[in-house]
């Protein structure tokens, strides 16, 4: 009776030991952190005189920020999923537009070229 209470007692203790053991994961230092990898960034440069606000439109519709006239700045988005995305570029003192759309996916980098005129201005990957 002493030699199966024993057996059983050692296979509690490994399927303990199996259930931990499986609970860790290993780290890719490559991998840039988890919120890079449910990001995107979004590079503007401003080529027109007035400064322009901007804003990703996808599903919804969520402010980037301000860019000044003749500048440049960098947006990180959180994009956790493949989709649409289009900028709307408000300028002041002056009208707003819509870019194109392109596909976007987590950790890419988007560039937004703002024109003058603002009809010209370009989203691309």
């Amino acid at each position: 009776m002493t030699r199966r209470v024993k057996y059983l007692a050692m296979a509690v203790v490994a399927m303990a030991l199996a259930g931990c053991a499986g609970s860790v994961e290993p780290s890719n230092p490559f991998a840039g952190g988890a919120a890079a990898a449910r990001s995107i960034r979004i590079n503007v440069v401003n080529n027109n005189f007035n400064e322009a606000t901007l804003r990703a439109v996808s599903r919804t519709e969520r402010r980037l920020g301000i860019v000044p006239g003749n500048g440049r700045e960098s947006f990180t988005l959180a994009w956790p999923t493949v989709d649409d995305l289009r900028i709307r570029i408000d300028v002041l003192a002056g009208d707003d537009i819509l870019t194109n759309r392109i596909s976007v996916g987590p950790g890419d980098t988007v560039y937004l070229t703002i024109a003058n005129p603002l009809y010209r201005s370009l989203l691309r990957r």
